[in-house]
């Protein structure tokens, strides 16, 4: 008699895998379409884009600025495992960049952004893109969870350069770690933006952590300068 619920039992582990290898497929399936049809539309504001530039129809620094954007939407649909390249990058210049449209997004949550650069000048040697996937990240979360004044610093503090955002909030609820690990774990949406610039600096030689603050929430990214690579 025991000889029949094992065959029971391993018709069903069969019947299971069968099912959840055609789930596999076609979820995998639904990722490339959605990829496929994402990629297109990027693609085509891109180009829209430079249209516009070459008519003199958009500002240089708003061009830069929507361009960076559709740059890291791109971003989101390659392999994250695919290697950086890291080049010396002026990080404030980049900063002044996306504050073009962040401030936009700002405005429309009743907030405001101020950059203010520190002293000297703030180069890093990291994957450009990468480093705005991060920033665009922080900068967001501040944004929405935070509000008020977003003010976004940079200073050099060693061999590092960090970059500190600061919002108006009522601060961060849980370090940065368990933020970004609430939504691998199914615990709501929170945190998500800070588990991808984590996951995006640990690749470019970076951290991220929260930092003391009198008041709102302050999250700090810190890059290796420039002059401290090998």
């Amino acid at each position: 008699m025991s000889a029949v619920p094992a065959a029971f039992v391993a018709v069903l582990s069969a019947a299971a895998a069968v099912i959840a290898w055609h789930r596999c497929r076609a979820l995998r399936e639904r990722a490339a379409r959605v990829a496929h049809e994402v990629r297109g539309p990027l693609s085509a504001a891109q180009l829209a884009l430079h249209g516009a530039a070459r008519r003199g129809e958009v500002a240089p620094i708003l061009v830069a600025a929507l361009e960076l954007e559709l740059r890291r939407a791109v971003l989101a649909l390659e392999d994250p495992r695919s290697a950086a390249v890291s080049a010396d990058v002026d990080l404030d210049a980049l900063l002044r960049c996306q504050v073009q449209t962040w401030q936009e997004v700002a405005a429309a949550h009743g907030a405001r952004v101020v950059l203010v650069p520190g002293p000297g000048t703030a180069v890093v040697h990291a994957d450009a893109l990468r480093v705005a996937q991060a920033t665009g990240n922080v900068v967001a979360n501040a944004i929405e969870h935070g509000g008020g004044i977003v003010e976004i610093r940079t200073r050099r503090i060693g061999d590092r350069v960090r970059v500190e955002v600061a919002d108006g909030g009522p601060g961060l609820p849980a370090s940065v770690a368990e933020l970004a690990r609430r939504p691998r774990a199914g615990r709501g949406r929170r945190g998500r933006g800070l588990a991808i610039a984590a996951n995006v600096l640990t690749h470019c030689g970076g951290r991220i952590a929260a930092v003391p603050s009198a008041g709102g929430g302050r999250v700090a990214i810190e890059l290796p300068a420039a002059a401290a690579r090998p």
